[in-house]
C-alpha cells in the first residue's frame, strides 16, 4: 500500500484552505442570488426550469452554511459566553440573517417581493470583504477597486430591475431585450449622460429617475474621492517625500538661506529618496519591537561587523548586541567624518560610498575607503587623538559605534573583552 507523507496529508486537507474555499462558494452563491432573485421577480421567470433549479440549489447551500458556521464555532472550542455579550449578540444576528436567507421563500410566496429578503445573505459577503481587507497587506488598493466594482455592478443590476418593475415589461420584446434596455437606462442615468430615448411616463417613474440621478451624482463624487485617495496611497513614500520637501522649501525661503546651502539640503534629501525612499532608517527601525529590531539590524549589518578583525570569531549573541547598537549616518560630499587631532570615541562601518583618508595637512590623500570597509576602531580601545582625517568623496551611508556603547556590550561578554584587549595590545605593539 502506498503511504502518504504527513506533509502531503496536511496539504490535502488544510482546515484554513477548506474554510476559505467554502467562504468563496458562499460569496458566489449569494452573488448569484443577488442577480437572479430580482430578475425572476420582474420578468416573471419563477416557473422557469433553470431558475427553479438555481433557487433550490441556493436554498440548500444557504442551509448547509448554517450548519458549517455552527460546526466551526464548536470546532474552535470557543468558551461559553454570558448572555448580553457582544459576541453572543453577533452570533444571534448572523443566525437570524442566515436563517432567513435559507428559507425557500420563492417557492412559498410566489409573485411577491418577500423572497428578496434572501438577499440579506449579501451581508455575509460584506463581512468577508472587511475581513480580507484587514488581513491583506499587499495590493490593498487593487482590492478596494475590485470590491467597489462588485457592489457597483450589483447595484446597477438592482436599479435596472427596479426600473423594469415600474415601467413594466414591453410585450413585443423578449426578457433579454427588456433587461438590456433597463440596464442601458440605468447606466446612462447613473452617469448623468441620459440621451432621452428612454424616459419616465408617470410620477413613480419620475421619482425613481430622480433618485437614480442623485445616487449617480453621489457615486461620481465617491469615485473621484477614492481614485484620488488610491493614487495618493499607491506610493506613500513619494507623497511623504514631496510633503517634506515642500515644508523644507518654505522654511529655507522664509529664513533666506544661501542658495548654495539650499542646494546642498535638497541634494541631501534627494539622495535619501533615491537610496532609502526618503525614510530615515533609524526612525523606521526604532518603531519595531526589540526582537524584530534585532533581526533587522543583524540582517543589515552582519557582514560588515564580521569583517572587523576585532570581532572575528565572536559569538552570535555578541554580533547581535553590536548590530543592535549601530547608528546609521549619512555624509554629503565634502563632509568630514572626523579630523586629525580630534579626540576619537567612535568607529565607523561603510555601507555605501567612498571616503578619502587625509594626512594631517588636510590636503594629501593617503588612501580611500569604500563599501564594506571600516575605520576608527582604535578609538574604541585606546584614548588617543585621531591620526588622520576622513572626508566623504561622495554621498556615504555609514554606521557608527560609540565607545560607551561598545564598553557596555563588552561588560556582558568578558571572554570576548579579554580577546579584544589582547588583539589591541598586539596591534599597538606593531604600530610602535
Amino acid at each position: 500500500m502506498k503511504r502518504t507523507s504527513p506533509r502531503a496529508r496536511n496539504m490535502a486537507f488544510n482546515p484554513a484552505v477548506v474554510s476559505r474555499a467554502w467562504d468563496i462558494l458562499v460569496i458566489v452563491t449569494a452573488t448569484l442570488a443577488g442577480f437572479i432573485l430580482p430578475l425572476q421577480l420582474v420578468l416573471g421567470l419563477l416557473d422557469s426550469g433553470l431558475f427553479l433549479y438555481l433557487n433550490w440549489s441556493i436554498t440548500l447551500l444557504f442551509a448547509a452554511d448554517i450548519f458549517v458556521r455552527w460546526r466551526q464555532s464548536h470546532t474552535n472550542k470557543l468558551p461559553a459566553l454570558p448572555r448580553g455579550n457582544n459576541v453572543t449578540r453577533a452570533r444571534k444576528k448572523w443566525l437570524l440573517v442566515d436563517g432567513i436567507a435559507a428559507l425557500p421563500l420563492s417557492a412559498v410566496l410566489t409573485g411577491t417581493p418577500v423572497p428578496l429578503l434572501r438577499l440579506l445573505k449579501l451581508a455575509r459577503v460584506a463581512q468577508f470583504m472587511r475581513q480580507w481587507r484587514q488581513q491583506q497587506l499587499h495590493n490593498v488598493n487593487l482590492l478596494r477597486l475590485v470590491f467597489f466594482a462588485y457592489w457597483f455592478i450589483l447595484s446597477a443590476h438592482w436599479i435596472a430591475c427596479g426600473w423594469l418593475a415600474l415601467r413594466g415589461v414591453v410585450a413585443e420584446f423578449d426578457p433579454k431585450t427588456n433587461y438590456v434596455h433597463a440596464l442601458y437606462w440605468c447606466i446612462t442615468t447613473l452617469t448623468t449622460v441620459g440621451y432621452g430615448d428612454i424616459t419616465p411616463h408617470n410620477n413613480a417613474q419620475i421619482v425613481y429617475a430622480i433618485a437614480t440621478m442623485i445616487i449617480g451624482a453621489g457615486l461620481y463624487g465617491y469615485i473621484i474621492a477614492n481614485v484620488a485617495n488610491i493614487l495618493a496611497n499607491i506610493n506613500p513614500a513619494r507623497v511623504h517625500y514631496l510633503e517634506n520637501m515642500a515644508r523644507l522649501t518654505a522654511f529655507m525661503s522664509y529664513r533666506n538661506l544661501p542658495a548654495d546651502l539650499q542646494k546642498r539640503i535638497r541634494d541631501y534629501h534627494g539622495y535619501l529618496w533615491d537610496k532609502r525612499l526618503g525614510y530615515e532608517e533609524s526612525t523606521v527601525i526604532s518603531a519595531l519591537p526589540v526582537s524584530l529590531r534585532t533581526e533587522v539590524s543583524l540582517f543589515l549589518n552582519r557582514d560588515i561587523i564580521e569583517r572587523v578583525p576585532l570581532f572575528r570569531g565572536a559569538s552570535e549573541d555578541f554580533i547581535r548586541a553590536i548590530a543592535l547598537q549601530l547608528r546609521p549616518m549619512v555624509f554629503t560630499p565634502g563632509d568630514y567624518v572626523f579630523k586629525a587631532g580630534e579626540h576619537g570615541e567612535d568607529m565607523y562601518f561603510i555601507s555605501r560610498g567612498t571616503l578619502e583618508v587625509l594626512a594631517k595637512d588636510g590636503h594629501t590623500v593617503l588612501g580611500q575607503l569604500s563599501d564594506g570597509e571600516f575605520f576608527g576602531e582604535i578609538a574604541l580601545l585606546r584614548q588617543q587623538p585621531r591620526t588622520a582625517s576622513v572626508r566623504a568623496a561622495n554621498y556615504c551611508d555609514l554606521y557608527r559605534l560609540d565607545k560607551e556603547t561598545f564598553e557596555h556590550v563588552l561588560a556582558h561578554y568578558p571572554d570576548i573583552a579579554e580577546k579584544i584587549a589582547r588583539q589591541a595590545q598586539a596591534r599597538a605593539a606593531r604600530d610602535e
